[in-house]
């Protein structure tokens, strides 16, 4: 199978990252951020432990429960006898909000252990668009998924042998697998420094290939992929899968390399469009395990939806940010005039993402109706019905 070695392959296929979209990180937590993590009952979470091990997870139970100690330091508690993160080390979050669309990431590293709290020291934030909220229709639950007109790919003949013998053998594991629509992906650099990433589509888009191999699409989106240019210096990945209605996480770990295989993307085509390029990851753990995070939280249930009103409009919040970024040069101060401008508009800026995202899965083949991706707003009056 072809491997995507290098960034210049990479972007070759997939598109340069757009400078507006760099341009939108932080190097602190903002008000915006605060109110944010006020409001975020769990977050996904990447770390390395002290043996070693890569790990992905999630974290929380309470809205609030990441503190804030400064705009460089958040603490929060992890359960008991959980892996512990090792000192020093990069760390990242993916912080869900439920209801909302977008989420907001932070990357940085260990600063602090003391006993089950956990300090981290901020290095980047930014705001990640709704794509993979919306393809999941995670906050829209099971009923509104099974209403969709856009049947998920079949899988390729190679997943149907019998499974045994490697991680992904369990029966248990391959049945979470074909009913999960969402996970969130960390990744490491040569560095060390952490990444995590939100990932969703329709329920089986975590595909099992064999018993020890599994395959993530990538589907079109903002081209930041940290996560690819991680693996082509550092191939250890892991993954943190949910379902939702059940509070246990599948939890992956292994080693992973960038395809462009068009015999593989094919059998993963949405109405005849494949993906620009997937995920292979070479699986040496699986393991399914109760979630206290999800357990306390119930962000399955409509109650946990957080008001509209007491969350920022995250792409109004990645606008400020863009507006704050001290890049040079003349097409950094265009893109922050523009920005500038976006803002003074919230509304109109709000309409125009939407109908962006709306176009974009359309463009990637998710029929309307399937997606339910009219704006995020749209989701939450589908939940509060």
């Amino acid at each position: 199978m072809r491997k995507l070695m290098t960034a210049q392959q990479i972007e070759a296929i997939v598109g340069a990252p757009i400078p507006a979209v760099r341009m939108k990180q932080i190097g602190a937590l903002d008000e915006g951020c605060r109110r944010v993590l006020a409001s975020a009952p769990v977050a996904g979470f990447g770390f390395r432990d002290e043996q070693g091990g890569w790990r992905s997870t999630f974290v929380g139970g309470a809205r609030g429960f990441a503190h804030v100690e400064s705009p460089k330091r958040v603490r929060f508690e992890l359960p008991a006898r959980h892996p512990t993160p090792e000192s020093g080390s990069g760390a990242s979050f993916v912080f869900l909000v439920p209801g909302i669309g977008e989420t907001l990431r932070l990357n940085g590293s260990v600063a602090e252990r003391r006993g089950g709290r956990i300090v981290v020291t901020v290095e980047e934030a930014f705001v990640h668009c709704a794509r993979s909220i919306l393809r999941s229709r995670l906050w829209e639950g099971p009923r509104a998924r099974a209403a969709g007109t856009v049947e998920p790919p079949s899988p390729p003949d190679g997943a149907r042998h019998e499974r045994e013998g490697g991680p992904l053998g369990d029966p248990s594991v391959a049945r979470f697998l074909a009913s999960s629509p969402f996970a969130v992906l960390s990744s490491w650099d040569a560095a060390g420094s952490g990444d995590t990433s939100p990932r969703g589509d329709f329920p089986g888009f975590l595909r099992i290939l064999d018993d020890e191999t599994l395959v993530i699409p990538d589907r079109r989106g903002n081209r930041r992929t940290d996560t690819f240019h991680n693996v082509v210096t550092c191939d250890k990945v892991s993954l943190a899968a949910v379902v939702p209605g059940r509070d246990d996480v599948l939890h992956v770990g292994g080693t992973a390399y960038v395809t462009d295989e068009p015999a593989l993307l094919s059998t993963m085509a949405l109405a005849g469009k494949p993906p620009q390029a997937a995920l292979v990851i070479r699986v040496a753990r699986a393991e399914l395990l109760a979630n206290e995070a999800l357990q306390r939280s119930k962000i399955w249930q409509r109650s946990a939806d957080v008001d509209a009103g007491a969350v920022p409009d995250l792409m109004a919040l990645a606008t400020q940010h863009l507006a704050l970024n001290e890049d040079g040069g003349a097409k950094a101060a265009m893109i922050r005039l523009l920005g500038s401008g976006a803002g003074a508009f919230p509304r109109l800026m709000r309409w125009l993402i939407d109908l962006g995202y709306r176009k974009g899965l359309t463009d990637e083949g998710y029929d309307r109706g399937a997606a339910r991706a009219d704006d995020p707003e749209s989701q939450r009056e589908d939940r509060r019905r």
